[in-house]
């Protein structure tokens, strides 16, 4: 699957994008993945305490994981999954 991220997590992860080939057929078992592979910061970024942190988006196909199945969202090999931090403006 494609991974994608934005601003912060970008940094964080060291990569725009990148393919990801190792097994994971939930979002959550990516996460976790994508974790061992960018270390404890991009973890604690993304998933806190164990659970999806609430200053992040992730778009699974375009479609927010809110609308989803949350971290139990199902995960094809050709999906495209996205991860941006939450902005506020003003």
């Amino acid at each position: 699957m494609h991974v994608k991220y934005f601003a912060d997590v970008r940094r964080l992860s060291g990569c725009f994008e990148e393919d990801w080939t190792q097994p994971a057929a939930t979002l959550g078992e990516l996460v976790q993945g994508l974790a061992g592979r960018h270390g404890p910061a991009f973890g604690e970024r993304v998933q806190p305490c164990g659970s999806l942190s609430s200053t992040i988006i992730v778009l699974v196909n375009g479609q927010n994981i809110v609308h989803l199945e949350g971290l139990a969202t199902r995960l094809d090999p050709g999906d495209t999954v996205a991860f941006f931090p939450m902005v506020a403006g003003g």
